[in-house]
C-alpha cells in the first residue's frame, strides 16, 4: 500500500486522538468546576444539617436534665420556654415509657401520632422517625421526630425535601448506627458514589460525597453531564463545534506534516544531518593481472521509512544545493573507512562520483580541506559523469587545482552524453569508464558493443586508462580482456558491499590469487 494511504489513516487517527484528548481535558476542566461547586453545596448543606443536629441534641440534653415531670402547668411552661428558643424544633413531647403524656403545643395528650418502630437508631440511644405528620392533619406538615429517654423533639426543615442544588440527584444518610440509614433524598446515590472515595468520575456522572464529623451525616451527590448539555444547549453546541474544528485542524495539520516529512525532498534534506546516508564499496579489478586495484564508493540511503535509490536522492541533492556537502561526506566516510583496511597497496585508489556543477562553481575544492584527503594515504579519483554537461571554460582552473593537489580524474558513463574529442583533451583526465550499456550485449555482438574497440583507441590516444563497468559474467570479462581493456567492475566480481564485507573480500581475493599462482 502506498505511503500516502498510511499517512491519511495516521492523520485521521491523530485527529480522533486529538478530539479525545481535548474532550478529556474539557471533561477534566468541567469536572474540576463541578467538583468545586458540589463541594461548596455539600459544605453548606451539611452545615445546616449540623445546626439542626446541634440544636436537637442540645435541646434534648436540657430536657432530660430537668426533674421528673408530670406535665403540670409549670412543666409545660418550661417546655414551651425551651421551644421558643429553637429555630428548627416545632414541638416537644414528654413520654412515660412508650406513652406520650403531653406536648408543648397541645398540652396533655390522650394519643400522640408516632409509629411504634423508629426509622433508625443513632448515637446516644436516639430513636429517629422520618416523615412523621406533625400538628393538625389539615396542615399536612411532616417532619423528623427524635426521641431520647423521656423526650422527643419534632423537627421541621427543608433539608428533607430541598436538594443541595437543583441539577443533582442526592442522598443524605446517617452512618452513626450499625448500618447506613437513609435519611432523605434519592435512595441508592450514596452506594453509587463509592463511599471509599470522596469523588469519582463515572461518565456520564460525577459523584461527590462528604460527611460531617459532628453529626455523622453524609451527603452524596450525583451530577449528570447529560443534564449539563440539556440545561446549556447553546454553550454545549459551541463547545462541541469547537472540538470538531480543532480535530479537523489537527487532522489537516498532521496530514500536511506527514506529507512533508514523507516527501522525497524532506527525507533527502534531513539525510546528512541524521546519518541516513552510508557508503558501500565495489572492487575494480585489473583484468590482465587479476588484482584488486581500487574500488568505487557508492552511497546508500536508509531511514525509518525505508530505502531511497541513488536515482532518487542524487538529483534531489543537486536541487537542494547539498551536492558539495554530500560529496565531502561520502569522501570522508570512505577514506576514513579504507584507512583501517590492512594490506592496501600504494597504487590502490578510491573512485568517487562528483557533480559537474560543483566543479564549475569551485565548490568541489572543499574536498581539499578534508584531513583524509590531505593525508593522501589512498589515491582519490573523481568521476565526472558524461550524462551532465561540464563547462570546460569555467572548470579549467578548478580542475587544474584538483590535479595539482594529487587527485585524479575519470570520465564516467562514457558514450552516453556530451563528450567529444576536444572536450576529452581539455579535461586531461586519467581514467575513462565505458558505460555498462556497451558491455551488456557483447556476446550478441550488438551495435554498441562493436564500438568498444573505437573507445579503446580514443582512450589510448589520450593516454587514459579504461575501466569497463557492468561486467556480469565471465564471457564479458574474457572478451574485454582480449580487446585490451585494462580494468573492470561489476557483479561478476562482486556487488557493492559495506566496509567490513569489502575487507573480507580483499582478504579472500588475495588468498585465492596466491593459491592460483
Amino acid at each position: 500500500m502506498a505511503l500516502w494511504v498510511y499517512h491519511k489513516y495516521f492523520a485521521a487517527a491523530v485527529a480522533v486522538l486529538t478530539a479525545c484528548i481535548l474532550a478529556a481535558l474539557l471533561s477534566l476542566a468541567v469536572s474540576s468546576s463541578v467538583h468545586f461547586s458540589l463541594q461548596q453545596s455539600a459544605q453548606e448543606y451539611l452545615r445546616r444539617v449540623d445546626d439542626i443536629a446541634t440544636e436537637t441534641q442540645h435541646t434534648l440534653d436540657q430536657l432530660n436534665a430537668m426533674p421528673a415531670q408530670r406535665c403540670s402547668a409549670a412543666d409545660l411552661a418550661a417546655m414551651r420556654q425551651l421551644l421558643l428558643g429553637t429555630r428548627y424544633i416545632r414541638d416537644i413531647t414528654y413520654y412515660n415509657g412508650n406513652d406520650a403524656i403531653c406536648s408543648a403545643s397541645a398540652g396533655k395528650l390522650s394519643q400522640y401520632p408516632v409509629s411504634e418502630d423508629p426509622s433508625f437508631y443513632s448515637v446516644r440511644n436516639s430513636s429517629i422517625w422520618l416523615h412523621q405528620p406533625l400538628g393538625d392533619i389539615s396542615q399536612r406538615i411532616t417532619g423528623t421526630v427524635v426521641r431520647q429517654h423521656h423526650y422527643s423533639v419534632s423537627i421541621v426543615s427543608d433539608i428533607d425535601t430541598l436538594p443541595p442544588r437543583q441539577d443533582v440527584r442526592w442522598q443524605l444518610v446517617n452512618i452513626a448506627g450499625i448500618a447506613v440509614a437513609h435519611t432523605s433524598g434519592n435512595r441508592g446515590v450514596y452506594q453509587s458514589a463509592k463511599p471509599e472515595t470522596f469523588a469519582a468520575l463515572q461518565w456520564p456522572y460525577y459523584y461527590y460525597h462528604q460527611c460531617s464529623a459532628y453529626s455523622r451525616f453524609c451527603l452524596a451527590q450525583q451530577f449528570s453531564f447529560i443534564l449539563l448539555l440539556r440545561n446549556y444547549p447553546l454553550q454545549s453546541t459551541v463547545v462541541i463545534l469547537a472540538l470538531l474544528a480543532l480535530s479537523v485542524l489537527a487532522w489537516f495539520g498532521w496530514r500536511q506534516l506527514a506529507v512533508r516529512r514523507h516527501s522525497l525532498r524532506y527525507r533527502v534534506s534531513k539525510g546528512l544531518k541524521h546519518g541516513h546516508f552510508s557508503v558501500v564499496f565495489q572492487p575494480i579489478i585489473d583484468l590482465e593481472q587479476n588484482q584488486v586495484t581500487g574500488c568505487e564508493v557508492l552511497a546508500r540511503y536508509q531511514d525509518p521509512l525505508g530505502q531511497l535509490s541513488p536515482l532518487q536522492f542524487i538529483p534531489m541533492l543537486s536541487k537542494l544545493g547539498l551536492s558539495s556537502q554530500f560529496t565531502c561526506f561520502i569522501a570522508q566516510q570512505a577514506l576514513s573507512g579504507l584507512s583501517t583496511v590492512p594490506g592496501l597497496s600504494e597504487q590502490f585508489y578510491l573512485s568517487l562520483n562528483v557533480y559537474p556543477q560543483d566543479i564549475a562553481s569551485g565548490q568541489i575544492l572543499q574536498l581539499l580541506q578534508l584531513p583524509e584527503v590531505q593525508q593522501r594515504k589512498i589515491k582519490l579519483v573523481l568521476e565526472i559523469t558524461e550524462q551532465q554537461e561540464l563547462s570546460f571554460n569555467s572548470s579549467k582552473q578548478h580542475l587544474a587545482s584538483l590535479k595539482a593537489a594529487g587527485l585524479l580524474l575519470s570520465i564516467d558513463d562514457f558514450g552516453t552524453g556530451y563528450s567529444n574529442l576536444a572536450g576529452l583533451r581539455s579535461l586531461n583526465a586519467d581514467y575513462l569508464k565505458i558505460d555498462k550499456s556497451f558491455i551488456q550485449d557483447m556476446e550478441a555482438d550488438s551495435i554498441k558493443s562493436t564500438l568498444i574497440p573505437k573507445i579503446r583507441d580514443i582512450a589510448r590516444l589520450l593516454n587514459y586508462r579504461i575501466v569497463a563497468e557492468g561486467i556480469e559474467n565471465l564471457a564479458q570479462a574474457s572478451l574485454l580482456r582480449s580487446l585490451g581493456i585494462e580494468l573492470g567492475q561489476g557483479w561478476h566480481f562482486a556487488r557493492a558491499m559495506p566496509l567490513a564485507e569489502f575487507a573480507d573480500y580483499l582478504r579472500q581475493f588475495s588468498c585465492q590469487q596466491r593459491r592460483s599462482s
